[in-house]
């Protein structure tokens, strides 16, 4: 059970429907087999070899909702869209649009830290949550975390669960911090040359401006998204009427007349964004820094080739490039230039031969190597979760 490097955590009930997910992981580790959690489906599409599916998707309940903090506890099978139905009739909503379906679950996105281009302004899944439940390799629920602000307790070691992918425990419940349903979600976006882009996304930092989503496009995933031609800079802000307008403004400024305008529907880009990016079989997933994301794009391309699009949260300097496939010795090859750079690749999604052969986090720093292997002997001391993070 939970060592020094566990002192966060402590066991827990679980609930009723997730009792049954204990009692599948303890029976998986007394038949010597190997699990991957499942959800709706959506992303992992497919089982690493000789595991057995963990079926999480009966865990949609809403258990709690609190809008007046700001918090909701939802289990892991609970849909996206569902989950933002109930929310918007009490006036609150996620900050979470991860490449992918609507129908993705919960669990799904905080296994794989699957944040979108609204991690502009509001941060990755990890930053969402307030606390997890977490049944470990050994069968035993442990809750991380609490559910409120103030109870901090522990959220280091929900963070490295989030985006773990499964490996340190199956992630049952989540306590997640809430925003008021915004009152104005308006969007803007002009087309041009990959330097104008560049230069104009650059100004738009430079001026302080803070928008929700401050996303570049390459040709084609902006020709899909907007019907434009070139590099776009797509631009989102959500909140008060006179805030947004004035925050536009800001970056109408900037951006000048470097770039032609192109319209652009409130809601439609971003919903198609996810469908779009999520529907990569491929998806690699690029911490850059803000200012290297075109050299970040560039060594991708240089090891992996053209891919089917490319897509930059320009604040963050996160870079997503989609292939239809890729070989491991290219992801591998990526990896290395990029680490001289000090620059994670993720692996977000890809079937099960390249993530057991490149691994999904691929190649870490010792530091990491080691905290990561305290994780796992902690949390699954027999590796019960079929997660390749490492190659």
């Amino acid at each position: 059970m939970p060592t020094p490097a566990a002192s966060h955590t402590f066991p827990a009930p679980l609930p009723a429907a997730a009792t049954a997910v204990a009692e599948d992981v303890r029976r998986a580790l007394a038949d010597g087999a190997r699990l991957q959690p499942r959800g709706a489906e959506t992303w992992w599409t497919d089982l690493a070899p000789g595991a057995r599916a963990l079926d999480l998707s009966t865990l949609s309940d809403v258990a709690r909702l609190d809008p007046a903090d700001l918090v909701v506890t939802a289990g892991a099978g609970c849909r996206l869209d569902a989950l933002a139905s109930r929310l918007a009739v009490a006036g609150a909503w996620l900050a979470l649009d991860p490449p992918g379906s609507a129908g993705r679950t919960v669990g799904s996105v905080l296994a794989t830290g699957g944040a979108g281009p609204l991690a502009a302004r509001y941060g990755a899944p990890r930053d969402q949550v307030l606390g997890l439940a977490v049944v470990a390799g050994n069968g035993v629920p442990l809750r991380m975390g609490g559910r409120v602000v103030k109870n901090v307790a522990g959220f280091d070691v929900a963070k490295a669960v989030v985006g773990g992918h499964g490996a340190f425990g199956a992630i049952v419940e989540a306590h997640l911090r809430l925003h008021a349903l915004p009152a104005t979600d308006r969007s803007l976006a002009w087309a041009g040359s990959r330097p104008d882009v560049g230069n104009a996304a650059a100004r738009v930092l430079a001026a302080g401006a803070a928008p929700a989503a401050l996303e570049v496009l390459d040709p084609p995933l902006a020709h899909e998204l907007l019907g434009s031609d070139g590099w776009a800079l797509l631009v989102r802000d959500l909140g008060g009427t006179a805030a947004v307008d004035e925050e536009l403004a800001v970056v109408a400024g900037a951006v000048g007349r470097a770039l032609r305008p192109v319209g652009v529907a409130p809601e439609a880009p971003w919903r198609e964004w996810r469908a779009r990016v999520g529907a990569w079989p491929v998806l690699l997933r690029i911490g850059a820094d803000p200012a290297a994301w075109g050299d970040a794009a560039a060594l991708a391309r240089e090891h992996l080739g053209d891919g089917l699009g490319t897509s930059v949260t320009v604040p963050r300097g996160t870079v997503r490039v989609g292939y239809a496939a890729a070989s491991p010795g290219a992801v591998r090859a990526l990896r290395a230039d990029a680490a001289r750079r000090g620059w994670p690749v993720v692996l977000e999604r890809a079937d099960a031969s390249l993530r057991a052969t490149a691994g999904v986090w691929g190649e870490l720093a010792p530091g990491a190597l080691r905290l990561t292997g305290r994780l796992r002997r902690v949390y699954d001391p027999n590796g019960v979760f079929a997660v390749p993070l490492l190659p």
